[in-house]
């Protein structure tokens, strides 16, 4: 009989293979808002019904699952600062990663909202699909995608550089049995 603990298969996932791919997700989901907000998309200056909502589904994403991205993210934070805080003055260099996580969930909040019609000074729905409603979404819209960009560029540059180089095996092991339970 063979017993249940030699049954079980380990997963070991590298946690920085398992951001960058999450990464290359962020990636593929903004390069299908860019599609939707294409001058294909929008006839007459106006956002057409469906491309309005297939634009809320996509941007959902970024208002609540790519949460389970940022906590991951937050685990590598926090472990690189335990072990990095021994040996540096500042641990707290990397709480700028963790703010901009909450910048570009405010960033798409705000996002979604003006795709909702609920912007200050009260103007609806209709309101948000006229030209000018829509040059303020595209605007917007374009500033969170170049943001995400940007900080997924310092990330893999700056903080997942410096993961690979310092973080031993085993340690490697330990974030990824705690990311894969996020």
């Amino acid at each position: 009989m063979v017993s249940p603990a030699s049954t079980r298969t380990k997963i070991v996932v590298d946690p920085v293979a398992l951001l960058k791919r999450e990464h290359r997700m962020i990636l593929d989901r903004l390069l299908m808002v860019e599609t939707a907000m294409s001058s294909r998309s929008v006839r007459g200056g106006a956002v057409q019904r469906t491309n309005r909502e297939t634009l809320r589904e996509l941007l959902e994403f970024f208002t609540g699952p790519v949460d389970v991205h940022f906590t991951r993210e937050a685990m590598l934070v926090g472990s690189l600062r335990r072990i990095l805080g021994r040996e540096q003055e500042a641990p707290e260099q990397f709480q700028g990663f963790l703010d901009e996580h909450r910048a570009l969930k405010a960033d798409a909040a705000a996002v979604m909202s003006l795709l909702a019609g609920k912007r200050a000074g009260g103007l609806d729905a209709t309101a948000s699909t006229s030209f000018r409603g829509w040059r303020t979404l595209t605007g917007q819209l374009d500033a969170m995608i170049r943001r995400y960009r940007e900080q997924i560029a310092s990330e893999e540059r700056l903080l997942f550089a410096l993961a690979e180089m310092r973080l031993s095996a085993e340690q490697r092991r330990r974030i990824s049995r705690r990311m894969l339970q996020v």
